[in-house]
């Protein structure tokens, strides 16, 4: 029987296909050891001088994977690449192993290349999950100068997991280069992540390549070769979600495996499959159940006289933000379960929201879960379900003809706003006969509101400053403020951050997550160096402002996200006496990013003795396009430099 080969590849297929192999350990150069920087890259601390990767799945049914890496250490810092980890997983009896390690350090001393081999009794094997080994190792007598060479083999059972291929990463590389050797029985979707293009891209078709023990049938086989040329070092900027996004790599999914009698596995699934086994899933579905059930005594008194299911869906949901707390741990999948959740009154995500979904469906409230992926978790694969990808579950209500999304694990979060770390694209509604996908987007803003009425007296600058804190910028400062017990010290961290005197300080609205945190007190602000000063300053944007650009790169190849709209605003006064007169006040701004997407405004008036400052920065969007992204570096440098920008102050002298 000749099998089909149906694998879903993304790449062009040739069939000139030359494996070229695996490069010779330990032929190191003098010209390699000398090396002193990266010209591409004079800041990397270390970089990869060769990569080579070959994934195959053998005769055995089991999948092998060859990894082998050639690295130069630059500077003191890529001493650390050195050290090694990397994870096995098990099942049951089923675990990935170890076949092989050849690893050693290469230096020049004396004219000559001395080796360094590995001692084998420096490895180590940790356990760190139920599920998962964590294979350590670090090689001997590393330096600035030395190179690092290591190679290893392992065999894994698992199919569903072929080995991804990572091109870049947090140091540069020369060349990176991944082959694989996959029969037609089993059928993966392979892609292409990341911005960099391939330097090479072969595949072809082999004939007859691949045969089991005891089975006479031969299947084909798809052989590919992919590689990367001069590949910069990935480096984490402001306003990016997790890095796996974004990482130039190829990625494999197991879509079905065909055996040789013709029977076939998918393991590619439809969402109403998903939908029914989480339902059906005892630390899902079934707590829900158990849920409704244990709160239906407690919450139904409790909303009985309320007729607005808004309303109602706002006081269950009180209830379980304050009765049960977070443990910190993310999860779709319950840790403890509805019953022992009320006994011991904490749990991770899927305890609460789940119990918060339970009680809402128990006052007979139109609420679902949604999966979702968290920013530092990656965006979830939306081509076809992979329960893999989510790693957060919250609750979709909807009521008065509005939809609603809870988490009940943050106290500081008011009803229907998700915490920024749960704003990740979209979510997935699981529901039997409506399951789909739903936006993540910001129901409110970062918004904060500086006010200050300054009047100078006696070369100190004395007021009142007033700050108003809204959405996710008063979720911040309440969480900064804490408990009662922590107010004295919140005040003293914020005086010396203000270099002032603070006194007054008065807290509104700190239980009403509804309105906006305000922080009123009186300031005094030292005006003159000394009394015979003829010469002053005061920058007037005291608090919160741009000391630099956070933008740094001069190219950035992914989305910026912020996670919800930014808005500052300032409205500062300053009361002047008659010996004292504005010499050089901020300049007036007014400019704004393209189609709408956010603007700087900055206006000086003085009228008598009395001198007034706006200044309002909005960026109206969550997301910003790479294409953006010069407009949005250019837009803060002309922030950093107005903000830079203060008042002179000088003495009037008398005739």
């Amino acid at each position: 029987m000749r099998l089909p080969l149906v694998l879903a590849v993304a790449f062009k297929l040739t069939f000139t296909f030359a494996q070229s192999g695996d490069f010779p350990f330990g032929k190191i150069s003098y010209k390699e050891l000398g090396m002193k920087i990266y010209p591409a890259d004079s800041n990397a601390q270390a970089v990869v001088l060769n990569e080579y990767g070959y994934a195959e799945i053998n005769e055995n049914q089991k999948l092998v994977f060859v990894y082998h890496t050639r690295i130069k250490v630059l500077k003191s810092e890529g001493v650390a690449q050195a050290d090694f980890k990397f994870p096995l997983y098990k099942n049951g009896i089923d675990e990935e192993i170890w076949r092989s390690l050849d690893a050693s350090t290469f230096n020049e001393e004396n004219g000559s290349i001395k080796e360094s081999k590995f001692d084998s009794r420096n490895f180590f094997m940790e356990k760190t999950a139920k599920n998962v080994n964590l294979a350590k190792f670090a090689l001997p007598n590393v330096k600035v100068g030395s190179i690092i060479e290591v190679k290893y083999v392992t065999e894994s059972p698992f199919f569903f997991n072929f080995h991804s291929w990572e091109f870049q990463d947090d140091i540069p590389k020369l060349h990176s280069e991944y082959q694989c050797k996959i029969p037609a029985n089993w059928i993966y979707n392979i892609s292409l992540v990341g911005f960099y293009k391939l330097s090479k891209s072969e595949s072809v078709v082999k004939q007859d390549c691949y045969q089991i023990q005891d089975v006479s049938v031969k299947a084909p086989c798809l052989l590919t070769r992919y590689a990367m040329d001069n590949i910069p070092a990935f480096r984490k900027e402001q306003y990016m979600t997790a890095k796996k996004n974004f990482l130039s790599s190829v990625q494999f999914e197991l879509l079905e495996f065909q055996r040789f009698d013709g029977s076939k596995v998918k393991y590619a699934e439809e969402w109403k499959d998903v939908d029914k086994k989480l339902l059906q899933e005892e630390s899902f579905g079934l707590q829900i159940k158990k849920a409704r059930n244990i709160m239906e005594n407690i919450i139904l008194p409790m909303v009985s006289s309320e007729k607005d299911s808004v309303k109602k869906a706002q006081l269950i949901y009180d209830y379980i933000k304050h009765s049960f707390l977070w443990n910190g741990n993310y999860g779709k999948f319950t840790e403890l379960g509805m019953k022992q959740l009320l006994e011991q009154k904490k749990g991770n995500v899927a305890d609460l929201n789940l119990m918060l979904l339970g009680a809402l469906q128990a006052a007979d409230l139109d609420a679902d879960p949604v999966l979702i992926s968290t920013r530092d978790n990656g965006l979830p694969v939306k081509i076809h379900p992979q329960r893999n990808s989510f790693n957060y579950v919250v609750v979709r209500m909807k009521a008065g003809g509005q939809q609603f999304l809870l988490d009940a694990t943050d106290s500081f979060l008011p009803f229907g706003v998700l915490p920024i770390r749960c704003l990740n694209d979209q979510g997935r509604l699981i529901n039997r006969s409506k399951s789909g996908w739903i936006d993540l987007k910001a129901a409110q803003k970062q918004k904060k509101t500086i006010s200050m009425d300054l009047k100078l007296l006696d070369g100190i600058f004395k007021g009142n400053l007033v700050i108003q804190s809204v959405g996710y910028e008063g979720q911040k400062q309440r969480k900064e403020i804490g408990t009662d017990q922590n107010i004295g010290n919140y005040k003293s961290k914020f005086a010396k951050k203000l270099n002032a005197e603070v006194s007054n300080f008065q807290i509104e609205n700190r239980e009403d997550l509804t309105k906006p945190l305000v922080e009123r007190m009186e300031i005094q602000i030292p005006g003159f160096e000394s009394m015979n000063a003829e010469t002053f300053y005061l920058n007037p944007y005291l608090i919160d402002r741009y000391a630099s650009n956070p933008f740094k790169s001069a190219e950035r190849h992914f989305p910026v996200d912020l996670g919800a709209p930014i808005e500052t605003n300032y409205y500062i006064s300053i009361e002047l006496p008659e010996s004292i007169t504005v010499v050089e006040s901020p300049p007036n701004a007014s400019y704004a990013l393209p189609n709408g997407g956010g603007k700087c405004f900055v206006a000086v008036t003085t009228q008598g003795n009395k001198i007034t400052l706006t200044s309002v920065i909005s960026l109206a969007k969550s997301i910003y396009s790479a294409d953006e992204y010069h407009s949005l570096r250019e837009f803060f440098s002309r922030v950093v430099q107005q903000e830079q920008a203060q008042f002179v102050f000088k003495k009037v002298k008398k005739d």
